[in-house]
């Protein structure tokens, strides 16, 4: 009998020691920081660059997430990631960062969800609309704001969550992509809203660039993150030294040996260039009465310097058969012109090919007239194409003639036999001054060493982009009120391309954000289950499921019960 309580009392004890071990190791864990990734891009794991900028916060960063509600599964899969990712940001700032989720459409009447839908548009979120089925078939429309307002020191800042994606991607495969950029969204805006000291960007003119209400979109959006200025390349002066990038877009005069001089000794300083160019000059305000004109090769003497430094913008236009619509006159009815929307094949929408961070996960961006870029030899410098035409595209040379009536034109693909041709490069590496076995005369000799502007060889850290349409940062502008479009968007489809996003992230890599880009160049592999085997599998793996663990627990018990019969159970002997 003692020994029988013995024992009872050893179990006890056991399980006592189990249960208080238990809740030790859980206390102990809520005050670390332990977690164990294992997969193999280490997908659940903050960047290096994120926990440096979460331990260096000097003050209180505040994050409102407005992806909550009753979602579909997929926006539900983007909403649980955010608040994880949330969770270990605020870990490894010490508390520094807090968040909340909020539901927009949670408001007590119609009025005030419209008076904050409003408020969100404008602070720089962009909503989803989404049909839902409900239970009974019916459609409804449903409105989702993917993304979230960082606040710090009296500052805001909007993330957007949700990405574009390449023609026919599904749904699934761009909140994939869009849960891939996550850490990137919202590290980006606390990034630019903590910064102190911004650098400075100039737009030149002075040779015929774009006026500025015509790149004002992507100015002010620019300007929220850097110092945003104009420059006139024509004045003496070398370009002041606190202008960190100059942007180049769509000069049409001739560069002075002077002004190429000052923008070689700009790169040899270790300046940031981003080139918007046109290799033909095409406009669709040149269409005559004829819907017709003369394409003619652009001359901005420029050549011989970005030849030096590995580039050559060829002197045609492209045309892709995966283009951008136009709306075309196609007959009256009652006096009133009728028009319908036609595939314009000089305005192609190009992509990246997914290998660099500058145009990953970006929707189409849409380009005007473009011409091909070459890449030379030049010692040092190494290429990246960062956009290209697709892969049923053709180059025409110019001079040619550019006729509306291409449009409507019933063209085979088999007409569009070049593939990827490249229209935007990424140079990097070191660069050597196109002066440096010039010798100035004696004049230029001595306004260069008036002016400190002495000639130095070569840059070893250079980076440059070379655009070949100098429309790429031109938004629209309606001549009656002078309203400014948002850059990117088709007026007639209002489809919003990826133009804004991409001059984002070139200025971002040309200005060596590395906080930033670092993580836009990572890729997490997002393993996606194969639809149409999930349907037809279905029901065979519910029974897998659901039945498997009762059977092989009947089995269990069924062989527990076996071997105690046997043990226990001894055979009546007759006595």
């Amino acid at each position: 009998m003692v020994k029988r309580y013995s024992l009872r009392f050893q179990a006890y004890l056991r399980l006592t020691l189990v249960l208080v071990a238990l809740v030790l190791v859980n206390v102990l864990a809520s005050f670390q920081n332990w977690r164990l990734d294992l997969t193999a891009e280490q997908r659940y794991s903050l960047h290096p660059n994120t926990r440096a900028l979460m331990a260096g916060l000097n003050d209180v960063v505040f994050v409102r997430v407005y992806l909550e509600g009753d979602f579909p599964p997929g926006f539900r899969k983007l909403r649980n990631a955010t608040e994880d990712l949330l969770r270990q940001m605020r870990r490894e700032s010490g508390g520094k960062l807090e968040f909340e989720f909020k539901d927009p459409s949670a408001q007590p009447d119609r009025k005030s969800t419209n008076e904050l839908f409003e408020q969100l548009y404008k602070q720089g979120l962009q909503p989803t609309d989404l049909q839902v089925r409900g239970e009974d078939n019916s459609m409804s429309r449903q409105v989702i704001w993917p993304g979230a307002m960082v606040y710090y020191r009296g500052q805001e800042k909007s993330a957007n969550f949700l990405l574009g994606g390449s023609p026919g991607a599904t749904p699934m495969q761009i909140l994939n992509a869009s849960e891939e950029n996550l850490e990137f969204a919202l590290v980006d805006a606390i990034d630019k809203i903590i910064r102190i000291k911004k650098p400075k960007i100039a737009f030149t003119e002075g040779h015929g660039e774009l006026e500025p209400a015509m790149v004002s979109d992507i100015a002010k959006t620019l300007s929220e993150h850097y110092s945003v200025t104009r420059y006139d390349l024509n004045r003496v002066e070398a370009v002041p030294e606190d202008v960190d990038m100059l942007v180049i877009a769509k000069p049409s005069a001739n560069f002075s040996d002077w002004t190429r001089y000052k923008l070689d000794h700009f790169v040899m300083r270790g300046g940031r260039i981003l080139w918007c160019l046109e290799g033909v000059g095409a406009s669709m305000d040149s269409m005559g009465q004829e819907n017709a004109f003369m394409a003619m090769p652009v001359e901005s003497g420029l050549e011989d310097l970005l030849f030096r430094y590995g580039i050559r913008v060829n002197a045609n236009l492209i045309q892709d058969f995966r283009a951008a619509p136009i709306p075309v006159v196609y007959g009256s009815m009652g006096g009133q012109p009728q028009t319908k929307l036609f595939p314009w094949y000089y305005f192609p929408l190009v992509l990246g090919d997914g290998q660099h961070p500058l145009s990953r996960n970006l929707d189409p961006i849409l380009l005007r007239f473009v011409s091909s870029i070459d890449t030379v030899t030049a010692p040092g410098i190494r290429k990246q194409v960062l956009l290209a035409s697709s892969d049923r595209s053709r180059s025409l040379a110019s001079p040619l003639r550019v006729h509306l009536g291409t449009a409507t034109e019933a063209l085979e693909e088999s007409q569009f036999q070049n593939k990827r041709m490249p229209v935007a490069v990424l140079l990097e590496g070191t660069f050597h001054s196109a002066y440096r076995k010039r010798v100035l005369n004696e004049f230029a000799q001595k306004a260069v060493d008036s002016l400190q502007m002495p000639k130095k060889d070569s840059i070893n850290n250079g980076r440059m982009i070379v655009v070949a349409d100098g429309d790429l940062l031109r938004n629209e502008v309606r001549v009656s009120t002078g309203e400014i479009y948002p850059l990117g968007l088709d007026r007639f489809t209002g489809q919003q391309y990826g133009n804004r996003n991409f001059a984002l992230n070139a200025v971002a890599y040309l200005l060596e954000d590395r906080s930033t880009i670092a993580l836009r160049a990572r890729r997490i592999s997002l393993r996606l289950l194969n639809a149409e085997r999930v349907k037809e599998e279905k029901l065979f793996w519910q029974v897998m499921n659901l039945g498997l663990p009762l059977l092989l627990l009947l089995a269990y018990g069924g062989l527990r019960y076996y071997r105690r019969r046997r043990a226990f159970v001894k055979p009546l002997v007759d006595s």
